[in-house]
């Protein structure tokens, strides 16, 4: 096992620990932690600074109530 997939494997395990162990979401797991791990990558311009906790879902963009011409 390659330097890369041991640190995806230990971020995914990280990522079901902190969501409560739930069955069945494994494949969601490996794929954040994936996407985690591949951005915080040596040499990545972007990398640094990135939070590496649980991902929350973003909110909803709120509609503004503009009024209706009359």
């Amino acid at each position: 096992m390659d330097d890369l997939e041991q640190r995806i494997r230990q971020r995914a395990y990280e990522i079901w620990e902190a969501a409560g162990r739930p069955d069945g979401q494994g494949f969601e797991h490996w794929f954040q932690a994936q996407r985690e791990v591949d951005y915080d990558a040596p040499g990545d311009p972007l990398s640094g600074g990135i939070e590496t906790s649980v991902a929350q879902p973003m909110p909803k963009p709120k509609r503004s109530r503009a009024k209706k011409p009359a």
